[in-house]
């Protein structure tokens, strides 16, 4: 049986914007909130906001819920991450009720539903018929009465998703990376800011923005403790992502879909699905303004390194920022006996390394251990759509990602990829982009 309506007066669709105001909404995005270099200067941060984790404003007084009420979960997206996210939204408040589940395979959604019920008891209130399974799930779970959404898919699909979650008003927890090309990563800034001017709130798995002893450090280099960072270095050696059985006559849609984390067409490669984390880390130790230019190092195909899939076994790339500032970028997946994450700032009265926690190759001070990092997002998220205020992290989320895929596609053309040049995209191209993706 269907659980009752959620007594949250049902959020008005937010109307897609016609072709001539998406181009401008697109632009003025990219110009206000990803600080191109030479034309917007960035605002002055206080030291505060330097180790906030993410843009909070206050909406009007009063939330949306009274305190019996429901916040109502839909998922997109059923595997690991997806399922893990509805956990910790359950967590967080006990409002919380998980209603919708949709992804491309049914196992996802059976195994998804079996952990949900047997963790969350009551509160999984997703019978049969909400439970979503094919290319179209994502708008069913969009359309079936939720207040939240979660976007867990591939991450090539999630421009599409995210559009179709801010026109219906839906609250969102977006996944990172927001997309893995540049018309995807478009699309996603502009529904972002959509999102953002209609009241809805959005937090991104960018989770480590969250993160106590990480704001802390970051917050001392901002504040000058190792002077004027010059350059960042984010390198990181993981070995194999994980991997999936498929069915050998499984078509190649399906073997690509099952192990989208190893196919660049899904998942955008290493640098731009995993590194992009690191890449935010950097840009927020250099004050989150985009580089001025990436440059492809080298990459090691993945035949003959012990990789799997079709991704680079190792990606690296330099980008250089307009006041001469520099950031090292590298990440290697693939079968290798030593694991190896090295980030650090250098800066002209010493080092920071983040993974250390030290500074100047000394312990600093540091917060205690707060909620996860995962768990503080949702946390966070949670409260913020309970007590109607703003928490969006759409500009960090689409800036970081659009500054990864810039490294892609150096690292993959073998020449220099200007921000301006992606940042003044043609608008056209994004709207190539808008059939939906499978």
């Amino acid at each position: 049986m269907r659980s009752e309506p959620s007594r949250l007066a049902p959020a008005s669709r937010v109307a897609a914007s016609p072709a001539g105001a998406a181009g401008s909404s697109r632009r003025s995005f990219l110009a206000r909130s990803l600080v191109v270099p030479g034309v917007l200067a960035p605002a002055a941060l206080s030291p505060a906001v330097a180790a906030t984790a993410a843009v909070a404003a206050a909406a009007p007084a009063g939330g949306l819920f009274a305190g019996t009420e429901r916040l109502r979960i839909g998922v997109v997206g059923c595997g690991g991450r997806g399922t893990g996210a509805a956990l910790l939204a359950a967590a967080a408040s006990p409002a919380v009720r998980v209603v919708a589940l949709g992804d491309v395979f049914a196992d996802q959604v059976d195994s998804s539903a079996d952990v949900l019920a047997a963790r969350i008891g009551d509160r999984f209130e997703c019978p049969a018929a909400s439970r979503f399974v094919g290319a179209d799930a994502y708008r069913q779970v969009i359309d079936a009465g939720v207040d939240l959404v979660i976007l867990a898919g591939p991450p090539h699909v999630r421009p599409p998703h995210l559009e179709a979650a801010v026109a219906a008003g839906k609250h969102v927890y977006c996944e990172k990376p927001a997309a893995i090309d540049v018309p995807g990563a478009v699309r996603a800034a502009a529904a972002a800011a959509r999102g953002r001017a209609a009241g809805l709130s959005l937090a991104s798995g960018l989770c480590f923005r969250h993160d106590p002893r990480t704001a802390a450090l970051v917050g001392l280099v901002r504040d000058g403790a190792i002077g004027r960072i010059l350059a960042v270095q984010a390198h990181a050696a993981i070995g194999l992502p994980w991997r999936r059985p498929v069915d050998a006559a499984a078509a190649d849609g399906t073997r690509r879909l099952r192990n989208w984390i190893s196919s660049a067409e899904c998942s955008g490669g290493h640098l731009v699905e995993h590194h992009v984390e690191a890449i935010d880390r950097a840009l927020w130790l250099l004050g989150d303004i985009p580089p001025a230019v990436a440059e492809g190092r080298f990459e090691i195909p993945s035949a003959g390194r012990g990789a799997i899939g079709d991704c680079p076994a190792r990606t690296a790339v330099r980008y250089r920022f307009a006041d001469g500032r520099s950031l090292e970028a590298s990440v290697e997946r693939c079968e290798r006996s030593r694991w190896r994450i090295e980030e650090a700032a250098i800066g002209t009265r010493g080092s920071c390394d983040l993974v250390a926690g030290t500074i100047g190759g000394r312990s600093v001070p540091l917060p205690a251990a707060g909620p996860a990092r995962y768990a503080a997002v949702m946390d966070r998220l949670v409260a913020a759509v309970l007590s109607g205020r703003l928490v969006h992290e759409g500009e960090s989320l689409c800036r970081s990602t659009l500054v990864a895929v810039m490294g892609r596609v150096a690292a993959e053309s073998g020449r220099p990829v200007a921000w301006a040049d992606v940042a003044r995209a043609d608008v056209a191209r994004a709207d190539e982009a808008r059939g939906e993706v499978a």
